[in-house]
């Protein structure tokens, strides 16, 4: 997804759960993915960048870049439940579950998911997905002078529609150009409404609202069993609190980015 479209689906997600400090960092820590696409020691080494998008990488290496931002996260939240109502635990955690939803934002609109029709949301495996047997899940893998040679072939639009099934619905490779829902109307995002009636970026956008809010009420539970009814209703209070300004993110970015990085190479 392009930033204002995850912020808008992170706000519309969270915005019941949390209150705006707190979304205003998830928000902030999901648009910092999309400005890490440059290796840089101690800030992008301990994981796949390309893995943070569901592109231009194994499916297998996205679906661990999933599983362990989730660990990540969870052990952020109960750092923060039991460090005594330190904001910066609490900051550090909300920056983290941002760089967690936005993987699952992106698998919605950079996957052939939804290219099925598929109203439900994605199981989070990649080897058995909850697809019918006869379909693959799949993002773009080509190089990017392959993706480079479909944005400039005139007849790569009319190829993907008249073969819709052959390229969507089937383990084909694509590149993510012909993948990409980010926006509204990309070619893909044509095809899909052209197709089934309703725009590609608008369904990919919804599923990924959906499941960002599943998401932390996945954390939510796994923090209700770990942690003591006291503890844990204490950070509930701390967590509706919240109030860490945008100046203070913005003082402390490089911090989250490297307190990020080293848990996710511990993960390794």
């Amino acid at each position: 997804m392009i930033g204002k479209y995850h912020t808008s689906i992170t706000n519309k997600a969270l915005g019941d759960k949390l209150n705006g400090y707190a979304t205003n960092y998830v928000d902030k820590g999901n648009t910092d993915s999309d400005k890490l696409r440059d290796k840089i020691a101690g800030i992008s080494d301990g994981y796949d960048l390309s893995a943070q998008h569901f592109n231009k990488t194994s499916l297998e290496n996205c679906e661990k870049f999933l599983k362990d931002a989730q660990e990540v996260v969870v052990d952020d939240f109960i750092q923060a439940a039991n460090s005594n109502g330190d904001d910066e635990y609490y900051e550090q955690a909300f920056y983290d579950l941002g760089r967690l939803v936005h993987n699952i934002q992106d698998f919605y609109s950079h996957t052939n998911w939804i290219n099925y029709n598929n109203e439900e949301l994605w199981n989070e495996d990649v080897k058995k997905p909850n697809l019918e047997k006869n379909q693959e899940l799949k993002t773009g893998n080509y190089t990017a002078f392959s993706q480079y040679i479909d944005k400039i072939n005139p007849f790569y639009i009319y190829d993907l529609s008249s073969n819709y099934d052959f390229y969507y619905e089937s383990d084909v490779d694509m590149s993510h150009y012909g993948l990409n829902k980010d926006e509204p109307n990309t070619i893909a995002d044509r095809l899909y409404e052209d197709k089934y009636g309703v725009s590609g970026f608008t369904k990919a956008a919804d599923l990924a609202r959906s499941h960002t809010l599943k998401k932390w009420d996945d954390i939510d539970a796994i923090l209700q069993e770990e942690l003591d009814k006291d503890v844990y209703e204490d950070m509930v209070d701390e967590i509706s609190s919240f109030d860490s300004t945008q100046e203070n993110f913005d003082e402390n970015i490089d911090k989250y980015r490297e307190n990020f990085n080293s848990d996710m190479k511990e993960l390794k």
